[in-house]
């Protein structure tokens, strides 16, 4: 059996359970759904009540955040096998056919990939849209170059005793990274990951604005991250931002570099809120940016604490 496992928060989820039923009935394999609501707003929860028609509903009384929810589906989800979704996908015909396809191989790991709809690039938008598009929508060829530090959890199935004896690092409670966690564990244990062209489209794209709060939120992650792996190279090796920032650190060039985010901060977030001619580059050296100074301010507040 293969559950589909789908954290709800704050999103209308009833036609991605009414498309993902139909496909499921006519799946040649056992296919539940579960879905957990992470405390969403009474508003939301009413869009949603009709989530118990299509399987297992489960609605939490307070936020328990992005990785412990993951965690929390093993107590409901009676599959061999788990398919993580996000409540935005919008997943194509044939979708969980494919992933019946795999179980007779009987794979450990397999991350499905994403893709981004053309007509959701908007000027309020085009921040995301640039980044999901060149840095996120990778087939599976890609993928298979770096297959650890490609995974993502918004579309991949895993082995029920995998996710159990590996699960996602509850100390991370907000938005950003909980996947780079989860998939350098999976590289230490040597579990491993096959990766397919079966993407979810992503449905909701955020506004520059909410994009580049989340960017904050996933900086603040990292740099707590950073902290709880110290001394471990594999792992700095492994996250680009890190091994970039290790590398302008040794060599010497990180007071520079912070000088001239400083004085290209608000220039850049003006640039990127406008969502005109938006560059990767120029938003991960922003986002490198960001990583030194938080580094500054945790140093700043546990000197003054």
């Amino acid at each position: 059996m293969i559950s589909v496992c789908i954290p709800v928060y704050n999103y209308p989820v009833v036609p991605l359970a009414q498309t993902l039923s139909v496909q499921a009935k006519a799946a040649k394999e056992s296919v539940e759904l579960v879905f957990i609501d992470d405390c969403s707003s009474e508003e939301y929860r009413e869009k949603n009540s009709r989530l118990e028609e299509y399987g297992t509903y489960i609605k939490l009384e307070e936020n328990v955040g992005r990785a412990r929810i993951r965690n929390l589906f093993l107590e409901y989800a009676k599959g061999e096998y788990l398919l993580f979704l996000d409540n935005d996908s919008i997943v194509k015909e044939g979708f969980l056919d494919r992933y019946v396809a795999l179980l007779p191989d009987k794979p450990s790991v397999v991350v499905g990939g994403r893709v981004y709809d053309r007509h959701s690039d908007k000027p309020e938008c085009h921040l995301r849209y640039i980044y999901g598009v060149q840095v996120e929508s990778t087939v599976a060829s890609q993928r298979k170059a770096h297959p650890y530090r490609s995974f993502m959890t918004n579309n991949f199935l895993i082995h029920r005793e995998i996710l159990e004896s590996i699960r996602f690092d509850e100390r991370i409670t907000q938005y950003g990274h909980e996947d780079t966690v989860f998939g350098y564990r999976l590289e230490q244990q040597k579990v491993p990951i096959a990766h397919i062209d079966n993407p979810v489209v992503n449905g909701e794209i955020e506004t520059n604005h909410v994009f580049l709060e989340k960017t904050k939120q996933a900086i603040h992650n990292l740099t707590l991250l950073y902290k709880y792996m110290a001394g471990d190279a594999r792992f700095v090796e492994s996250v680009r931002l890190l091994h970039f920032y290790s590398r302008v650190r040794k060599a010497g060039f990180m007071p520079c570099i912070y000088h001239i985010y400083r004085l290209l901060r608000r220039p850049l977030v003006s640039h990127f809120e406008t969502g005109e001619a938006i560059s990767v580059r120029q938003f991960n050296f922003y986002k490198l940016g960001l990583f030194i100074e938080e580094l500054h301010y945790q140093k700043h507040q546990k000197l003054t604490t």
